[in-house]
Parts: structure tokens; C-alpha cells; sequence
């Protein structure tokens, strides 16, 4: 799989201007309805443009194909949802360890289903097109926030805070996707809540950074077991 979209992905140009850029809004807006009414096979450009108010060649203007405009909108969602998790995380800089954890969980989940309904929806689409890319950006994206935010953690000190907080978003956005396609209970994703507060805290209790003293007081214990060994 190519590690960036297809230029058949790409969209044929931006919108510069408010008026375009109103356009093709309606059109993001017109595809999640189209999506979410009779769903990805039966989703066409024709019925996006007639949803959207606009021509079909209008359409084209911005998208070359059903294929390319799919991919806008699922990297537009990726990247609101994305957005969202960094507001919420926002408040959470210079808190402790135990604040973090929960705190970011909270706030990936709130992301995650503030509109459930289309991140079900766009499971299919997302696999056919081949969007492992746009999901793998959105979560560094997401991963640098967290980093800055990790970073600022009053208790706790890390290394390689990019990579660790990468794994924690893509882990965290693999199991909620699971339990959003599984059409989970509340109950059950309650629990989930619980599952990934415990996940991620102890994650980061585990990467966090030991203490220099900690660190020649370990290598002590261990020169005088091997010392005592017969």
C-alpha cells in the first residue's frame, strides 16, 4: 500500500476563496448525509451534487471521482476529530500523571463519538480507498499534542514522549473503532472507559523517566546480587 494517496485521491484544486470554500463544505456536509441515508455502495456523485445544491461538473471542479471525494471528506473528519481531542487536552497541561491519563482517555472517546453514527459510516469507505495513510497522519497529529501535553506533566518525565504518545492515540482510536463497529452498549463502553483509563495509566507509569538516583540505586541492588551469587 502507498504510503500517501494516489493522485487519483487528491482532490483537482482548493477552494480559495469564501464563496468555493462554502461549496465545497456543502459538499462534505452533502456526502456524511448521503453516506449516513443509503450508504457507501449506493453513495454517487450525482446524489452528493443534488444533496449539496450544485452541479455535477461544480463537483468535479474540486473532485475527480467518488473515490477522491470520499478521501476529502474522511481526512476532514480525521482531522475535526483530531482537533477535538486537542481542545480537551488542552486544559490538562502542567496537571499530574493520574489527571493526564484519564483526562486524555476522555477526551479521545468524547472525540471519537460526538457523532457516532459517522465514524461507523465511514469504516467502508476508509477500507476502500485504502486510507491506513490518513488515519496514520491524523494520529501524529493528534500524537503531537498529546507529546506537548505529556511533556508538561508535573510528575513525570518521559522519553521518546512522540513515539509514546502516538502508540496511546492509535491504540486508543483501535479500540474504540472496534467497539463503535460492534455497535457497543452504553454499558459496555463504560467499561471500556474504565479499561483504557487502566491501559494508559499504567502505560505511562511503566515509559515514565526513572529518577537518576533510582536508576544508580537499581544498578547497586543488582552489582551486590551477582556479588552474593555462588
Amino acid at each position: 500500500m502507498a504510503a500517501t494517496p494516489t493522485a487519483t485521491l487528491k482532490p483537482r484544486k482548493q477552494p480559495v476563496q469564501a464563496r468555493s470554500e462554502a461549496t465545497v463544505a456543502a459538499i462534505f456536509e452533502a456526502t456524511i448525509q448521503v453516506l449516513l441515508a443509503v450508504g457507501y455502495r449506493q453513495l454517487t456523485t450525482t446524489r452528493v451534487a443534488e444533496r449539496a445544491g450544485v452541479s455535477v461538473g461544480t463537483l468535479y471542479q474540486y473532485f475527480p471521482n467518488r473515490q477522491a471525494l470520499i478521501a476529502a471528506v474522511i481526512e476532514r473528519h480525521l482531522e475535526e476529530t483530531a482537533s477535538l481531542v486537542e481542545h480537551d487536552c488542552r486544559p490538562l497541561a502542567g496537571r499530574s500523571l493520574d489527571e493526564m491519563a484519564a483526562g486524555l482517555v476522555d477526551a479521545i472517546i468524547k472525540a471519537k463519538c460526538q457523532r457516532i453514527e459517522i465514524s461507523r459510516a465511514m469504516q467502508e469507505p476508509l477500507a476502500d480507498i485504502g486510507g491506513v495513510p490518513l488515519v496514520k497522519a491524523a494520529a501524529n497529529k493528534a500524537a503531537t499534542f498529546v507529546a506537548e501535553m505529556l511533556t508538561s506533566c508535573r510528575d513525570a518525565a518521559f522519553d521518546d514522549v512522540h513515539r509514546l504518545a502516538f502508540l496511546i492515540v492509535t491504540s486508543c482510536r483501535s479500540l474504540l473503532q472496534s467497539a463503535i463497529v460492534d455497535r457497543a452498549s452504553s454499558s459496555d463502553m463504560a467499561a471500556l472507559r474504565t479499561h483504557m483509563r487502566a491501559m494508559v495509566h499504567g502505560y505511562l507509569k511503566e515509559m515514565q523517566r526513572v529518577p537518576a538516583q533510582i536508576r544508580r540505586a537499581k544498578g547497586a541492588a543488582t552489582t551486590t546480587i551477582r556479588s552474593v551469587r555462588p
